[in-house]
């Protein structure tokens, strides 16, 4: 399997996707931080998904996704009660419903690495598995 993984990202994260079987090619995207096929992944620490609630900055990066891809992904890595922002434990909760009924966006949090690799691995061999279902006279009905 063939994920692009923007050149910002974490490479102990690739490396833990390689001993799942993915091959990781590290380029700048334009949006996301993993893609493959028609999904894309942005990845998020709790402080990371805290900081882009408060600046605005996470509505921005979903919209862009939307507007590129079929299946959108906000994986957050690490607990609501570890993070250093003083954000109320209700308002990244009510994120996270907010982005899955509102903007269609599907919302996991893992705990580190191993699991995050494992998140993103079975995300893709869903989609493949989606898309071969779909598939319909030759043509792909995704």
């Amino acid at each position: 399997m063939i994920i692009e993984v923007d050149d910002r990202e974490n490479s102990v994260l690739n490396g833990e996707l390689e001993k799942l079987g993915f091959e990781c090619v590290v380029k700048r995207l334009k949006v996301g931080d993993y893609v493959y096929k028609g999904v894309c992944i942005e990845r998020k620490t709790i402080d990371d998904f805290c900081g882009s609630i408060i600046d605005g900055r996470l509505e921005k990066q979903v919209e862009r996704m939307k507007n590129e891809f079929e299946k959108n992904f906000v994986l957050i890595s690490g607990a609501i009660k570890d993070r250093s922002s003083e954000i109320k434990e209700n308002c990244i909760l009510g994120m996270m419903v907010g982005l899955m009924m509102k903007s269609g966006v599907y919302v996991g949090q893992v705990d580190n690495n191993k699991q995050m690799a494992f998140m993103i691995k079975r995300i893709c061999e869903r989609f493949d598995e989606e898309c071969s279902t779909n598939v319909k006279g030759g043509e792909k009905n995704v």
